[in-house]
């Protein structure tokens, strides 16, 4: 016969009455918390949350798969960082994983955490530092104990925890807990289902060789958050959005589904059914859409693209592969650096864009490319932001050509210029012609021209602007668009071609060598620059590869983009080209075998000076 107790948790001595009356109570403010989450967070944590902040909240709490698809600037970092505060405080012994595209966006989400608990936030300004002192900062080096280095970690004293995934799937395997996916909709089926196993436990499962049978408290199951803007119809946040959806329409009570867009927060932000200013503005709203209507739809208004599918130049796994955090280059800083400047001009209705390449010489792989800067020759305010004058783009070419040469180099010996020959973009007549001459920038320095010392409209000129540069290469886009865009394909493919990371904000977050991050602040020329830099990887991602009826091959945008520009994708392929050239010089010249004349064998035994 099997004798059933209860559980009751031993103890080295007997406590007092009031210790066992502040248990009770600390018993029943956990039990109500846990019944009224939202209300626990604004009491404790002094966390005023907007209606339909509180609202997914709520609806979130009690399921085991939730997904938040939101738009750019609804806060959800934010909101994510309460939820988890709240959560980690009321349930011992739980673990919550954050993994984001990249280890860097994972620790970003952690800090916002952090900053919350620390009353960094200032939209908070009744925050308390409640949840900070239950931060257990026992045998931690950390004054606050969120500890950074090796990795983005910390611990309460009821033994809840949170940490940082890296994006190394082999050494995250095999952990338990449960899950918060930042930044889904760009992140692969695999990435997705190696953390998605992290849940695949029963909490209340346990074992004993204990012949009585305790009954101990039903620990609370684990769950799973996605959290994004949404990306591509491709990636498994996708798939996930419909069925979440369609099973909370169902009655599916382990599954919720949120989606709030930039309208939804302008129309109707609300604290306890009382309208409050939105912290989106219309006139934020409408310049996002009128500066790139494509953005503007995927980021502001949930609605998924299409991409390139099955046909793409690069897909976007390859793109995301490739990608790194990092500030943007946007001068030659020793002086030895080499760059490649890919050039597609024009002047009245397509863009005219500059892209700059580092080019890099690696032990291993030998050269690759690192996309340094990519500058829009845009009129800003021009009604239908066309092209700036010629003369204008000249002269910031000109401009930016010596900033990338840098000091005490030789014109133009760290610069090779690609530039599109096209007719309708005037390269040969409006941009090469106008840069043969010699010229002064506005410091009084004179510097060479630049000329294509092979093309056959050149043949006069060479013997007429001898003390040109001969680092300009004229491409005709007839002729050499399918060569570009299957260079472009292949380099992607082998990882010879770094891209960036951005989202949008004024710094980012990058590893030092020991191991730790740091937050860097961005100029308003570096928010520029990385903001068109992902643009030409998103351009670069709609560019697809089309069997012609011929038999031939044609690159073009996909079907659903045919309205948009492929300015900034030719230049990432001029550069590609650029690339290929180079690998292809690079193979085929023979290196010199240098002569160790220490080790040459000698056969001469004895010399002899007799007559």
């Amino acid at each position: 016969m099997k004798i059933i107790e209860y559980y009751s948790p031993p103890t080295e001595k007997e406590l007092s009455r009031k210790t066992l009356e502040e248990y009770e109570k600390m018993a029943k403010i956990t039990n109500w918390g846990r019944k009224n989450p939202v209300k626990f967070a604004e009491i404790f944590f002094g966390t005023k949350l907007i209606d339909y902040q509180a609202y997914c909240f709520m609806k979130t709490w009690p399921v085991r798969f939730a997904l938040w698809a939101e738009c750019r600037g609804a806060g959800k970092d934010t909101l994510a960082g309460v939820y988890n505060m709240t959560r980690l405080m009321l349930i011992p012994n739980y673990a919550v994983y954050v993994s984001s595209n990249t280890y860097n966006q994972s620790v970003d989400s952690c800090n916002k955490l952090r900053d919350i608990a620390l009353k960094r936030i200032p939209s908070f300004k009744s925050a308390t530092d409640i949840f900070a002192r239950e931060v257990d900062k026992t045998g931690t080096n950390s004054e606050t104990g969120f500890l950074q280095a090796p990795t983005f970690r910390f611990r309460l004293y009821n033994n809840s925890r949170m940490e940082a995934l890296s994006s190394n799937l082999e050494g995250i395997r095999g952990k338990r807990g449960a899950v918060w996916f930042n930044e889904t909709a760009w992140k692969t089926a695999e990435e997705i289902a190696v953390v998605e196993n992290f849940i695949n436990v029963d909490t209340n499962f346990s074992t004993t060789t204990e012949k009585i049978i305790l009954h101990y408290p039903k620990q609370m199951p684990l769950q799973i958050l996605y959290t994004s803007s949404v990306g591509d119809v491709t990636y498994p946040f996708f798939e996930k959005y419909k069925t979440f959806y369609k099973k909370m329409l169902v009655g599916d009570s382990n599954y919720f589904c949120f989606d709030l867009n930039a309208y939804d927060i302008l129309d109707h932000s609300t604290i306890d059914g009382k309208p409050i200013k939105s912290h989106l503005s219309r006139e934020q709203i409408e310049k996002a859409i009128e500066e790139d209507p494509d953005a503007a739809d995927m980021e502001l208004f949930n609605k998924f693209r299409s991409g390139g599918g099955q046909n793409a130049v690069a897909s976007m796994d390859d793109l995301i592969r490739n990608s790194v955090t990092r500030k943007p280059i946007l001068y030659n800083d020793t002086g030895k650096r080499k760059f490649i400047f890919c050039y597609d001009p024009a002047r009245n209705f397509h863009g005219s864009i500059l892209t700059i390449f580092e080019v890099v010489n690696d032990e291993k792989v030998g050269f690759k490319l690192r996309l340094a800067n990519v500058v829009s020759m845009v009129d800003v305010k021009s009604k239908n932001k066309t092209p700036l004058p010629m003369p204008q783009q000249l002269e910031i070419i000109k401009e930016l050509m010596i900033r990338y040469n840098g000091e005490r180099a030789a014109e133009w010996e760290n610069i090779e210029f690609y530039i599109d020959a096209g007719a309708g973009g005037g390269g040969i007549s409006a941009v090469a012609d106008q840069l043969m001459k010699d010229w002064e920038d506005n410091f009084g320095g004179k510097h060479r021209g630049i000329i294509d010392p092979n093309h056959k409209q050149y043949e006069t000129a060479r013997k007429k602007y001898t003390n040109a540069a001969p680092i300009v290469h004229l491409i005709d886009p007839q002729g050499y668009k399918k060569i570009m865009f299957d260079a472009a394909e292949k380099m992607i493919k082998l990882n010879l071609i770094e891209f960036t990371n951005y989202d949008n904000k004024d710094y980012i977050v990058v590893q030092k060598e020991d191991g730790s991050f740091e937050v860097e602040k961005l100029t308003i020329e570096e928010e520029i620059a990385l903001a068109n830099m992902h643009l030409a990887k998103m351009q670069m991602s709609y560019m697809c590869r089309y069997d012609t009826a011929g038999g031939g091959v044609s690159y073009e945008l996909a079907k659903d983009k045919k309205s948009k520009n492929d300015d900034m994708a030719y230049t990432i392929a001029e550069g590609a080209y650029a690339l290929a050239l180079m690998r292809r010089k690079d193979l085929i010249t023979e290196k010199k075998k240098e002569i160790d004349y220490k080790n040459i064998p000698t056969f001469v035994n004895a010399l002899s000076f007799d007559i």
